[in-house]
């Protein structure tokens, strides 16, 4: 008998401090991720690319319909345009062993897109990225996969970068 009021105690303890979490949550202007309100200020956009099998077009249609944002095959004037201008990367020796060769080298990733909405002027945005890896060249063929694998990570980052500005851009001047 004492097991089952216990069992009814922690029930209503645990329902209480559910409500009380929900409570406190909510009050704090707490929202989950998936409710960021880019889907009701982006609910379809048109993205121009110079390469559309690239992997960076690949990448940025993925994240756009991961926040359930439809992607227009034609532009139209009253949807955003999206337009990922160019992407160039870079590689730099940081420092070197004694006997000259290569010890450590960064990889730098560029991307350059413009956000243009309907009824404003079109924003261009840059993205620079920078990573440095240790360099080895007895293992030369592992050191350029790992070299692939950051810029791809790069790309990744990049991408997540525009939705984040999505989020956050204002347009102040209009056409």
């Amino acid at each position: 008998m004492h097991s089952l009021s216990s069992q009814a105690f922690y029930r209503k303890a645990t329902l209480i401090m559910a409500f009380v979490s929900t409570l406190v949550l909510t009050g704090c202007g707490f929202h989950l991720k998936e409710n960021n309100g880019l889907v009701e200020k982006f609910p379809e956009v048109y993205l121009q690319t110079p390469d559309p099998k690239s992997d960076l077009t690949r990448l940025m249609k993925l994240r756009l319909r991961g926040a359930n944002i439809k992607i227009l095959t034609q532009p139209s004037p009253d949807v955003a345009v999206i337009h990922l201008i160019s992407e160039s990367q870079t590689e730099r020796t940081i420092s070197l062993y004694a006997n000259a060769q290569n010890a450590e080298k960064e990889i730098g990733y560029t991307m350059k897109y413009s956000l243009k909405m309907p009824n404003y002027t079109a924003k261009n945005f840059s993205v620079n990225l920078y990573r440095d890896f240790l360099y080895n060249s007895n293992q030369a063929l592992a050191k350029s996969r790992e070299a692939e694998l950051l810029l791809k990570e790069l790309r990744v980052i990049a991408a997540d970068h525009v939705i984040t500005n999505m989020l956050s851009i204002k347009n102040e001047a209009t056409e």
